[in-house]
């Protein structure tokens, strides 16, 4: 296996791309509810705010727009400076919780009040800062507002290579109300390597000026495979309890092997 394709098979075991949500549909599959985790990733947010618009409650008749002030919030604050759409609002952002950030883009840059008018509900939780509060922060906010209910199914947007640990943790924290998950990263990262450097692969649309510094990326998803194996050090049963059993492909754990002493050795 090459470095790019360990990478790969990574950021997709990560990605957990089950459902496809595509602005151009013109019959898109209704949720009860949308939950949008606020990362730096933009191309999350603008994919959703991107099908509302043009569905509005035909798409869902609840968003919740997640995030607190955690320690990935510097990030967005940088992003939302140096992405042109956005800059214009970098003074007005600094210092918010993720999800007022967000709110902020989904009003001035995306039609909001149309998609409101259509019937559907923006709710913000900003208090959670991590992935499990998260979960545990939006399902209070459901029961606050009377929309815990058995048999509703809900999707969750989040940053690719967190989206299989935020299903999970939405599924423990939601394991007694009878709801359904699906997961849309809304895109997989792939790498490429050439001359022995790794770069993002572009044919997705998603430019690589819009994602992470290479290095980050890296040990974002190096991180994530030792959260997710249920063993001490994870945060599966047998760990720190946080998230229910995942399991991990050989393929996975093979290539996290490989990884990480890559990764170690250009330290």
């Amino acid at each position: 296996m090459t470095l790019a394709e360990d990478v790969n098979t990574i950021s997709t075991f990560l990605s957990h791309y089950q459902i496809q949500l595509d602005p151009a549909s013109s019959t898109p599959q209704h949720y009860d509810c949308i939950v949008l985790c606020v990362s730096a990733i933009f191309h999350c947010a603008e994919t959703l705010f991107s099908t509302l618009q043009k569905h509005g409650s035909n798409l869902t008749s609840t968003v919740v727009l997640c995030g607190g002030i955690g320690h990935s919030t510097p990030h967005l604050y940088t992003a939302v400076a140096r992405n042109a759409r956005y800059a214009d609002l970098s003074e007005q952002i600094n210092g918010l919780p993720e999800a007022q950030v967000m709110e902020k883009i989904f009003d001035h840059r995306f039609d909001g009040s149309r998609v409101r008018e259509s019937g559907v509900r923006v709710l913000i939780e900003d208090q959670s800062t991590n992935c499990g509060a998260n979960a545990t922060e939006t399902r209070e906010l459901l029961q606050k507002h009377g929309l815990l209910v058995s048999g509703s199914k809900v999707l969750i947007i989040q940053d690719p290579t967190m989206s299989l640990r935020t299903k999970v943790s939405f599924e423990k924290a939601f394991e007694l109300d009878n709801m359904a998950f699906e997961a849309c990263p809304t895109f997989v990262p792939s790498v490429i390597e050439k001359d022995g450097r790794l770069s993002f692969d572009e044919s997705e649309g998603v430019k690589e000026d819009d994602l992470w510094n290479m290095n980050r990326f890296l040990g974002l998803i190096l991180g994530e495979v030792v959260r997710l194996r249920d063993d001490k050090n994870g945060y599966g049963p047998r760990g720190k309890g946080f998230i229910r059993h995942v399991n991990v492909p050989d393929a996975v754990l093979d290539a996290y092997k490989r990884l990480e002493k890559v990764v170690q050795a250009n330290r």
